[in-house]
């Protein structure tokens, strides 16, 4: 299994109440590396990212009866997970959640500039019966590259209680920096090569909250031990004057070209490529 064990759960530091003081949020943000940001996303735009990830799941047959679930997770082999994936990043209320006004806003004070959203965004899917490919503590940096000075968004699609699993956190841990890593033994990619003790931050979370947390954090995720699909996304930001890695700005896995993501776009549409409006460093 590809969790590290968890003795004790702490609170996720709570950003919530400091929404409306952007020096507050980011100082909380700066000293914790991580703060939950509860309802942050407006229903509507959380409501149509489900739609899209639940029906292309029905279109897939994983939501079928009789199907069951079990194994379903990130498997660029699988033809049915390749189908569900192009679905959603062809999406527009997929990527548009990244923009969503309050969420940005909360990204910009704790940046504390103007917020490159890289378009980058991943849809996760983890059915029950997964443990061995639950993801290992890792810190983002390793695969965004770029700036370390990084943040993902973690975004449940839908409500994440205990059963469902969902991120665990260790506040504090990116003030020790790049840490070492090594090969995941089952789950594949890399992990944390240094003692990280038994104390997580976890909680359950709702559809519209949002953990955001540094590059250099160290995060895990959960066994899914229900009986249902667990769905979810990550979205990563800096602040726009900052090195960005090109690959950042190009579909998750290149599933598909930009230009046939957006083949069922206005092409008007303000989306489309906005960060090429930006004076970026491409490195």
């Amino acid at each position: 299994m590809a969790m590290h064990p968890i003795a004790q759960r702490i609170p996720y530091p709570d950003g919530t109440p400091l929404l409306n003081n952007p020096a507050a949020l980011r100082h909380l943000a700066e000293d914790q590396g991580v703060v939950l940001l509860r309802g942050v996303i407006s229903p509507k735009a959380i409501s149509a990212v489900a739609e899209v990830l639940t029906g292309a799941a029905t279109d897939v047959g994983w939501l079928s009866a009789g199907r069951g679930l079990n194994g379903v997770h990130e498997n660029p082999g699988d033809p049915a997970w390749q189908t569900w994936y192009n679905r959603v990043q062809r999406a527009r209320a997929f990527h548009a959640l990244a923009h969503d006004p309050r969420l940005l806003a909360a990204v910009a004070a704790v940046v504390g500039g103007t917020v490159l959203a890289h378009p980058r965004h991943i849809a996760r899917c983890v059915g029950p019966d997964t443990a061995r490919c639950t993801t290992p503590p890792h810190q983002d940096v390793w695969y965004i590259g770029g700036s370390q000075d990084i943040w993902t968004a973690w975004a449940p699609i839908t409500d994440c209680p205990e059963d469902l699993g969902g991120l665990a956190v260790l506040p504090g841990s990116h003030q020790r920096g790049v840490l070492a890593n090594q090969d995941a033994v089952g789950a594949g990619g890399r992990t944390v090569a240094a003692a990280l003790g038994d104390t997580w931050a976890w909680e359950p979370l709702r559809a519209g909250d949002v953990l955001l947390f540094h590059g250099l954090t160290v995060h895990q995720g959960c066994d899914n031990r229900s009986d249902r699909l667990r769905l979810s996304m990550d979205m990563r930001f800096q602040r726009a004057d900052l090195p960005v890695r090109a690959d950042s700005l190009q579909p998750h896995f290149d599933i598909a070209p930009w230009e046939e993501l957006y083949k069922e776009w206005p092409t008007d549409d303000p989306l489309r490529y906005y960060w090429r409006k930006l004076p970026l460093t491409v490195v």
